[in-house]
């Protein structure tokens, strides 16, 4: 029993821990949106090696739950190939099986919401990709490439840059 008793209180321990740095997650996530919105790409690289260390630590912790659910399972008298959380609930204590029912239903939602903000952050990271392309190709479109190599400092024939009123050089 104090086996079993340690192992609720590990997987609620680590349950805690992911729904915080979920939470975490989804602020800098938002911060992202904003870095995005603003055309801060200092901010966008900082938030962005945020994020990773956030995954890897969501990797961690969800490398450590399974292990601690299928010990949980196991000692519970449950065979199967695979566990979830959702396996062990309905053995344990009415009161430990809804707190634990509640921080994974809070995790879950966390984890749909910020797959709908990364969604929408890639979305507009590639409007604003896809922006600048276009503007790279009209201005490019502006002035004609040349075939013909010019020596550095020397200016390309104006007759061959049909646009008035722009220096090239070469």
């Amino acid at each position: 029993m104090k086996e079993m008793n340690e192992l609720i209180n590990s997987l609620e321990d680590i349950l805690v821990k992911e729904f915080r740095v979920l939470q975490n997650l989804m602020d800098i996530t938002k911060d992202e949106r904003l870095a995005l919105a603003e055309r801060d790409s200092d901010r966008l690289m900082s938030i962005v090696e945020e994020k990773e260390v956030l995954l890897d630590q969501l990797g961690l912790m969800e490398e450590n739950r399974q292990v601690i659910t299928a010990k949980l399972a196991k000692s519970l008298g449950i065979k199967k190939r695979s566990y979830s959380i959702a396996d062990i609930l309905p053995e344990l204590d009415a009161y430990i099986s809804e707190r634990l029912s509640r921080l994974h239903e809070g995790i879950t939602t966390l984890v749909e919401k910020t797959l709908i903000m990364n969604r929408g952050n890639s979305s507009l990271a590639k409007s604003k990709i896809d922006w600048l392309g276009a503007a790279q190709n009209f201005l490019l479109s502006i002035i004609p490439s040349s075939d013909s190599y010019y020596p550095p400092g020397n200016m390309v024939n104006q007759e061959l840059c049909p646009v008035s009123g722009i220096e090239h050089t070469i």
